[in-house]
């Protein structure tokens, strides 16, 4: 698989550290990583005891990794259904936006403000970036 720049990955599991928090028996804390980048995907088992299983040719198969297309069936562990990986990276970015909207509404909470050009976390009352330089509006 190509991994450059533009590759994306994330871990399925059921620890809180996992970007893709799955609660289920047969889930382990780290279960799976998977890598995407545009339709090139890759998922690799990361030693979880239940597994991780492709369906290929009408039958689950355990795997430790697997170059995969999007619409593949992919099981954790051997009690649950199978779910289109399409729809694994979907809840992933949908994870990953409602992580972003809460991290906002924490900087506004603290009396702190984001660089809209870079992205920086500044003081409220700063009228400028200290980073990019970039002048904020109020200030203006």
């Amino acid at each position: 698989m190509d991994t450059n720049v533009d590759t994306q990955q994330f871990t399925v599991g059921s620890s809180s550290g996992c970007e893709l928090k799955v609660n289920h028996d047969s889930i382990s804390k780290a279960h799976a990583k998977i890598y995407f980048s545009g339709e090139s995907v890759l998922i690799e088992d990361l030693n979880s005891k239940s597994g991780t299983f492709v369906l290929h040719n009408g039958e689950y198969k355990r795997i430790r990794s697997a170059k995969v297309r999007l619409d593949t069936l992919i099981r954790f562990g051997s009690s649950m259904e199978g779910v289109p990986m399409s729809r694994l990276i979907r809840d992933y970015k949908f994870a990953r936006e409602l992580d972003k909207k809460d991290i906002f509404k924490k900087v506004k909470s603290i009396r702190m403000k984001r660089c809209g050009d870079c992205g920086t976390v500044l003081r409220k009352e700063k009228v400028h970036c200290t980073c990019c330089g970039a002048i904020f509006e109020e200030s203006a």
